[in-house]
């Protein structure tokens, strides 16, 4: 890598040595010695970096050429911070102030030594025989002869549909009957294409249809439970929000509801572990699901197949050579272009060298994408670094060619994901702004540097040296070109010990506190401080995003080459003054500060700052003023709108913001004029926009006002998300209609009580989310009869619908016989919205979930009821009548929120005999479960309770559930005990309990029991027998807690063999 950072120092110094900084410095003969020296060194550079592999010797001698590189770096950067402070001040490049400079800092003495340095080591280089490779490469990125479509496009896989068609065959077939969960392991050395494989698999449309949920995890390295359960929230919920969650029994029940009674397929990629007892922990966990609920396990090692598979391994061989030829075919010549006869032969032994690995036919293909005479695909066939040896996998030679066939600039882009670890995930923009903070690219004549950095990343995934995810537009690195690149990165063969000490200060470049590791080299530090850290001076990037840190000392200020720094959901309420002074510093991330309430005041003076994020820093108050100068400013999460001058509107005019934008405290903007100012309209790189009104404000309301300031904050056309809050007009503005929200996906609008009318939002092509809450509105779509035009398909593309409190909706569509609309929705949440009267709608044909109000129920028919329901009981019900229910055949899970009490009978309950889910929550006055209830509810397998204050105890009738798996009770004050018949539910794997405050005692055994939850329950004073558990977890349970004492308890002897046990004391 340090032919790529010396090339980036060369850019540097030349750029001085042409403003002529070095004349003014007295350095000018340094700097042009330094240039010299470097330039000759480079062009050795290519040669030892081959050679390192096999020269210890040579590889020493980089590594001292990096340091010193390094130290050039921070002098030449101090050069570039004070020129271009004067620059900005409009001051003279005066002789005089640039000496001050050089006496304070002592520069030239600095230049001079480090110059007698590196001739000393350009010196050595004699002895090792390097031969000068010519640096004149072309280093543009080459622009692709085809659309990003290609990467994990169906037609590039080749050999793999008789695999595919086998695996799907098991799952959908041989399978689909088992009651227990079936595991079927892929196995294949690095790079064979397992997770290919199993993707195809898992969209394979039969696959698709087959299961209910699909759920994609990433295993690598890391097998913890508490990891891969909130990993698989994530990606069955497409939130982020179990990241939040700390107890393993929370996350544990939330996938449970995710998973029960469903016939899941879960991937687990890349699994490495091979403990037995931490995966029958997961699959303890797991073991929830339906008939034909399946896991697919790829793996390379046999041991982990056979401890985790239930079928027989799925055992990846290499795809035929004529496959791997039309893999590189298709990368060298992309769908358009046909392969050069002369060039196919060539192209035929080359790939004998990839043995049948896919990712080394893709790798080589990258290489001779853009070469098209026989001498250069002559060189890559001949190449010695496609040799092979003993120490390294197949595909390694290929690899570290493809590396070696890179421009210059993209080396140092590509051996920074080292700095991560292995299967990491990182948003495309993030690892762009971290290339951009380190140096790693610069920007072109007609180029922003991140479009460059953009245009360099989607370059490495065409070369598939780094991968695309299938969602949010992230990026990831195959395992085994991390290594390559990690090998990069340490100036060091695989497999080989580093014996290199801590890093020089002037190396270390990044510190990641969460990760406790530093850069360069990539360094563990277990024990770190942020003191110290803020003692490392040439530092470019500070990461420490949740790491505990509640202030930041002002010795922040000492990092004068810092760029990059995140501090996002870290304690701090303020920022140190000194934070103003960091005059490179480009990104600032504070996302999710919730504690912030307020800026340093000379945060305008950060005149580089490109990139402020402050999503859900909810308590920020107001912003420094004179936002207007921070003229390089790209992203402003968000806004809060001042009283004063300065702190208004007119602030954001001339700023060009991309990304997302939330403007608070409109209601401080008195004038429409004011909010024109703002410029929204011309602000084409936004794509999200909160605007927002604070009702709790001082200020008074004025409709007018309101509705002349949102009118005056029209967006433009490119907008994809729009939430209005607390907007206190009539009239939502003109603009909200399919000609300026052409491009939106989602809508929210709260509080806006005076509304109500909506515009035409059913004309929204592109709309798929749809949120109202508290709005006064009566219609959703409002088209008059007779009206002309009319819109055959309203809101055409919309999925999800949530209408909350609307207290004036009378119906959805004021027309009657409106009943196209809606053709895609498969969400549906009407709550508190007590006039509404709702049609038939056909199109709710795709509807999964429901939630609605019993009087809304009534009007529903058959078809438009899913299998998910969920109903809140009108206040005015005294009794729910669970017949209500009868007509609706398809329900599999049902919650009733809110009733007083419940009536049934025999009829009513003969329809729920396929009932799977049952939750009571909210339902204060009940005192009993109605008799006969639970008797013939005889496919339920989870049970759950909530929020019941009079409900004394479960029914004997219980004894009769032989299919319930789980039972969860919370929040029930007058419940005593737990009946004796749950001892006898044979299938009964889970019980949860929380805030019993008077349940004093258990079954005396729950034989069949895996997992026991007690939290609260402060009365319990024993545990039953649980002979057949694996998990038990208590907490503010002061009697039994001391009773389950380890070794010393009196219910020790009843627990003593249960693997996982939380419990203080414990």
């Amino acid at each position: 890598m340090a032919e790529a950072f010396l090339q980036v120092v060369l850019d540097n110094l030349a750029s001085l040595i042409k403003e002529e900084i070095g004349l003014i410095l007295g350095v000018d003969e340094e700097m042009h010695k330094l240039a010299s020296t470097l330039t000759t060194l480079q062009a050795v550079l290519e040669d030892a970096e081959d050679k390192q592999l096999e020269s210890r010797p040579i590889r020493d001698w980089l590594q001292k050429l990096s340091v010193l590189a390094y130290e050039i770096d921070d002098i030449l950067d101090e050069c570039n911070t004070h020129v271009s402070k004067l620059k900005h001040t409009r001051s003279k490049l005066s002789r005089l102030s640039l000496k001050k400079f050089l006496h304070g800092h002592k520069i030239g003495r600095r230049m001079k030594r480090v110059t007698k340095k590196l001739e000393g080591v350009a010196a050595e280089r004699a002895k090792f025989h390097l031969r000068e490779m010519p640096v004149d490469r072309p280093r543009e990125v080459v622009a692709s002869r085809e659309t990003g479509s290609l990467l994990n496009h169906i037609d590039q896989i080749y050999g793999r549909e008789e695999d595919k068609d086998k695996i799907v065959e098991i799952l959908v077939n041989d399978v689909r009957e088992n009651r227990d969960m079936s595991v079927l392991p892929i196995i294949g050395v690095g790079g064979l294409g397992k997770t290919t494989l199993a993707q195809l698999v898992f969209n394979d449309p039969r696959v698709v249809d087959h299961f209910d949920i699909g759920i994609w995890v990433c295993v690598s390295d890391n097998f913890e439970l508490k990891t891969l359960v909130k990993a698989m929230i994530e990606a069955a919920t497409g939130s982020a929000k179990a990241a939040d969650l700390q107890q393993l029994d929370v996350v544990e029940r939330q996938l449970w509801v995710l998973l029960s009674q469903k016939r899941y397929l879960i991937v687990l990629d890349d699994v490495w572990n091979d403990h037995q007892e931490k995966w029958f922990e997961l699959k303890d966990t797991l073991s929830c699901g339906s008939t034909g609920a399946s896991i697919i396990v790829t793996t390379r090692q046999k041991k982990v197949a056979d401890i985790m598979g239930t079928l027989p391994p799925h055992c990846l061989k290499g795809i035929s050579d004529e496959n791997c030829w039309m893999l590189l075919k298709s990368r060298a010549f992309g769908p358009k272009e046909e392969a050069f006869p002369q060039l196919e032969m060539i192209g035929k032994q080359i790939v004998k060298k990839c043995v049948g690995v896919p990712l080394a036919a893709k790798a080589l293909g990258g290489i001779l994408r853009f070469k098209r005479t026989q001498e250069e695909w002559i060189y890559v066939k001949e190449s010695e670094l496609c040799k092979l040896s003993p120490e390294e996998s197949l595909i390694m030679p290929a690899l570290r060619l493809s590396y070696h066939h890179l421009p210059l600039e993209l080396r140092q882009c590509f051996a920074y994901f080292a700095a991560f670890p292995k299967d990491h995930v990182i948003e495309k923009k993030e690892l762009i702004l971290l290339w951009i903070a380190h140096g790693h690219i610069s920007s072109k004549e007609n180029m922003d540097v991140e479009d460059v950095g953009n245009q360099i990343c989607n370059e490495l995934l065409l070369r598939s040296l780094l991968q695309s995810c299938f969602r949010y537009n992230k990026i990831s690195m195959h395992a085994l070109v991390h290594d390559l690149a990690q090998s990069v990165m340490e100036s060091k063969v695989p497999g080989i010990r580093s014996d290199r000490n801590i890093p020089s200060a002037s190396t270390i470049r990044e510190v990641n506190f969460v990760e406790k590791t530093i850069l360069f080299p990539k360094t563990f530090q277990q024990d770190m401080n942020i003191s110290s850290i803020l003692e490392l001076t040439s530092l470019r990037v500070l990461y420490v995003k949740d790491g505990g840190i509640n202030d930041l000392p002002p010795s922040i200020g000492n990092l004068k080459h810092l760029r990059y720094l995140n501090m996002s959901t870290s304690g701090i309420s303020s920022l140190p003054n000194s934070i103003c002074t960091l005059w490179n510093l480009q990104i600032l991330n504070l996302n999710y500060c919730v504690r912030l309430v307020g800026l340093p005041k000379k945060l305008t003076s950060l005149h580089n700052l490109q990139h402020l994020y402050l999503s859900s820093c909810i308590s920020l108050y107001e912003m420094p003023s004179n936002m207007r100068e921070l003229t390089s400013l790209k992203t402003l999460s968000i806004f809060v709108v001042g009283a004063k001058i300065g702190n208004q509107l007119e602030e954001l005019q001339c700023l060009n913001l991309s990304g997302e934008l939330d403007i608070r405290h409109l209601e401080r903007v008195k004038n429409h004029l004011d909010a024109r100012k703002a410029n929204i309209a011309d602000k084409k790189n936004l794509k999200r926009l909160w605007l927002s009104w604070e009702r709790n404000d001082l200020s008074n309301l004025e409709e007018d006002v309101g509705e002349k300031v949102l009118e005056a904050l029209e967006p433009h056309p490119n907008l994809e998300f729009l939430h209005i809050n607390g907007f206190a007009g009539r009239h939502l503005p003109r603009w909200m209609t399919n000609s300026t929200l052409g491009n939106i996906v989602e809508i929210e609008i709260r509080y806006c009580a005076n509304c109500r009318h909506l515009p035409k939002l059913g004309e929204l092509t592109h709309l798929k989310r749809l949120q109202l809450d508290n709005v006064g509105v009566e219609y959703i779509i409002e088209e008059e009869v007779g009206s002309g035009n009319r819109v055959k398909i309203q809101f055409p593309s919309l999925e999800k619908l949530y209408l909350l409190e609307l207290s004036n909706l009378k119906s959805l569509s004021k027309e009657q016989e409106n009943r196209g609309a809606f053709p895609n929705l498969e969400r549906l949440c009407m709550s508190r919205c007590s006039s509404l009267i709702v049609q038939p709608l056909p199109s709710l044909q795709k509807l999964e979930y429901l939630y609605c109000s019993s009087s809304i129920l009534a009007l529903l028919s058959e078809q438009d009821i899913p299998r998910e329901l969920d109903v809140d009981i009108d206040e005015s019900l005294t009794c729910f009548p669970i017949e209500m229910l009868l007509k609706y055949s398809k329900l599999r899970s049902l919650t009733i929120d809110g009733a007083k009490e419940i009536s049934v009978t025999r009829e009513g309950l003969e329809a729920f005999k396929k009932l799977t889910h049952l939750r009571l929550s909210n339902c204060y006055t009940m005192t009993c479960i109605p008799q006969g209830m639970l008797q013939h509810l005889t496919a339920l397998r989870s049970l759950d309770i909530f929020m019941c204050g009079e409900l004394v105890e479960l029914p004997e009738e219980i004894k009769h559930l032989h299919n319930l798996e789980r039972i969860e009770l919370s929040n029930l004050p007058k419940m005593v005990c737990l009946s004796q018949a749950l001892q006898h539910l044979s299938a009964l794997k889970f019980l949860y309990l929380t805030n019993l405050s008077k349940l004093e005692s258990f079954p005396d055994q729950l034989p069949s029991l895996h997992k026991l939850g007690i939290i609260h329950c402060r009365k319990i004073v024993s545990v039953p027998a649980l002979p057949n558990a694996i998990e038990l977890s208590i907490g503010e349970c002061p009697q039994l807690e001391r009773r389950c004492q380890r070794g010393i308890g009196e219910d020790w002897h009843k627990i003593a063999h249960i693997r996982r046990l939380q419990i203080p004391y414990n």
